[in-house]
């Protein structure tokens, strides 16, 4: 599975071309993405609206962009603001036996998903996940009193009526080889771009929206209060085990504060196990809160979960701040 996400990535990012079956779904997946949002917007299939006003946290892409970082800073400003936010989401990953489900922060990670999990605990909000995400977003909304609703992705969901649409992109992959699914990452034609609210980069591009990820201190996994600054393992070997969409990223963080890595990419939604975390030496592992979430059950020793910061450029705040309070007026 690692092998085959990283042949993917080579073709969708890098120089490979496609092989000629995946260019010729990728015209039909293009067709069909086009056919299907058409419908919506001439009514034949049904858009809901919430009571509420709803902003959509998503990507024209297929997987990674920063969505998640995204959610967490932009509900966590929202209770600053004085505002009730609520998150929804998919909930990928999760084998759940009720739909929608309540996400608390002690939920198990195997039926709400790993992302919704991570971002209960981060943010103390309502989070509720479900295929469904109109069903997902009332419930929140009766039963939690939530007075907006952040869509964790969900920008192809058009069933869900949306107030405003925030697409996330990586700096560094941006959109690929502008082909789409499966001869590249595209889910929807880039003349998207113009029609949303913000484009959001996480990295550094200049001239646009973005943030940055800082290390904020790493701690014992299982004690987040024993917090020790990253700096403690400056020019120490350690190993570096991450199971999201773009794995270089974390591990390009480590090296920069000087910890010479010993990377361990897995499959991004990896259901980490020990045998993920059990190296043949004493040194440190390293892994990222996401993966964290799943390993509640994991009794592996001297593995150490990174906690990161967003750094939001003052433009972009000020930009969601003025979109949150249109949407709101």
């Amino acid at each position: 599975m690692k092998d085959k996400e990283e042949q993917i990535r080579a073709i969708w990012y890098g120089q490979q071309t496609p092989k000629l079956w995946a260019r010729m779904l990728s015209h039909v997946f293009a067709r069909l993405a086009a056919f299907r949002r058409k419908l919506y917007q001439l009514g034949l299939l049904r858009s809901h609206k919430l009571k509420v006003p709803v902003i959509i946290v998503g990507n024209i892409t297929a997987g990674g962009g920063g969505k998640t970082p995204m959610v967490i800073w932009l509900v966590n400003h929202l209770k600053s603001m004085g505002y009730k936010p609520g998150i929804i989401s998919r909930g990928y990953g999760g084998k759940r036996k009720v739909e929608p489900m309540f996400v608390t922060p002690h939920a198990d990670a195997h039926a709400s998903g790993d992302e919704p999990l991570l971002m209960a605990q981060k943010t103390q909000a309502p989070v509720m996940v479900g295929k469904d995400r109109v069903k997902a977003g009332q419930q929140l909304i009766a039963q939690y009193n939530v007075n907006i609703i952040i869509s964790d992705d969900g920008m192809q969901h058009y069933a869900l009526k949306r107030d405003a649409e925030i697409v996330m992109l990586d700096a560094n992959w941006e959109t690929g080889n502008n082909r789409f699914i499966p001869a590249g990452p595209l889910r929807e034609p880039l003349s998207r771009l113009d029609q949303v609210d913000l484009v959001v980069y996480k990295g550094d591009k200049a001239d646009s929206h973005g943030y940055q990820l800082a290390i904020a201190s790493v701690y014992p996994l299982g004690h987040p209060s024993q917090s020790q600054d990253i700096a403690t393992f400056r020019s120490q070997k350690i190993h570096a085990v991450a199971g999201i969409a773009n794995p270089n990223s974390f591990f390009k963080l480590l090296s920069q504060h000087g910890l010479a890595i010993v990377k361990n990419p897995l499959p991004d939604h990896h259901q980490i196990s020990t045998e993920d975390l059990t190296f043949d030496d004493e040194h440190a592992v390293m892994i990222t809160e996401k993966d964290a979430v799943k390993c509640q059950n994991i009794q592996a020793k001297n593995i150490w979960v990174v906690r990161l910061e967003i750094i939001m450029k003052t433009q972009t705040q000020t930009a969601i701040e003025q979109l949150i309070t249109d949407i709101s007026s």
